[in-house]
């Protein structure tokens, strides 16, 4: 039987019970899953399962030095679903995580503030075409709230992206609105696409 992937469904506990919701998605695909699914696979002996503890993702979690843990990679992923550029749609699964306001590796030893720390209000998924294109291009985002991000583009274009999706910022009719390059799902992410 085939891996359904990751399944989150939400509970609450109703007394002494747990109560789960009918519905909630599959993190490979972003598919639905219906509860009564989950347990005809749970009831199938081949069916490996492994239950992990609930993520806060109202939480804030930080970590020291560069390195991202897998409490907090997991978070980052859990709360962007997919790479957060403006219309991407890509898997945060799959994507790298990336220090918004980028990580100083001299900081520690000049003895100054950290200015982009390992922090979930400082990370998000990027798939690595995107996480290309701002490292290498004059494309910038920060942050807003949690799992908000506004992107401004070499052209001073801003879009937001959250999770119900993406939207500019600029008047519709600017000259020059474009959304910028996103990969498109038949190269691997070095080619340039536009969005139409």
């Amino acid at each position: 039987m085939a891996s359904p992937g990751h399944a989150h469904f939400d509970a609450s506990t109703v007394g002494e019970s747990t109560v789960f919701g009918p519905t909630d998605r599959l993190a490979n695909g972003q598919r639905l899953a219906l509860l009564e699914q989950l347990k005809s696979w749970c009831a199938d002996t081949r069916t490996t399962i492994t239950i992990k503890p609930v993520i806060d993702l109202t939480q804030h979690l930080t970590a020291p030095g560069y390195a991202i843990p897998d409490r907090i990679r997991e978070h980052v992923i859990l709360r962007d679903t997919t790479c957060v550029f403006p219309w991407c749609t890509r898997p945060a699964r799959g994507c790298d995580i990336d220090h918004v306001t980028a990580y100083d590796h001299q900081a520690d030893t000049e003895h100054t503030p950290q200015p982009g720390p390992t922090d979930t209000r400082n990370l998000a998924a990027l798939c690595r075409f995107h996480h290309r294109l701002k490292t290498h291009t004059a494309w910038h985002y920060e942050m807003t709230a949690p799992g908000t991000f506004v992107w401004t583009s070499p052209h001073s274009h801003r879009f937001t992206r959250d999770r119900d999706g993406s939207s500019a910022l600029d008047p519709p009719d600017a000259p020059g609105l474009a959304t910028g390059p996103r990969p498109s799902s038949t190269n691997d992410g070095d080619e340039p696409h536009e969005r139409p």
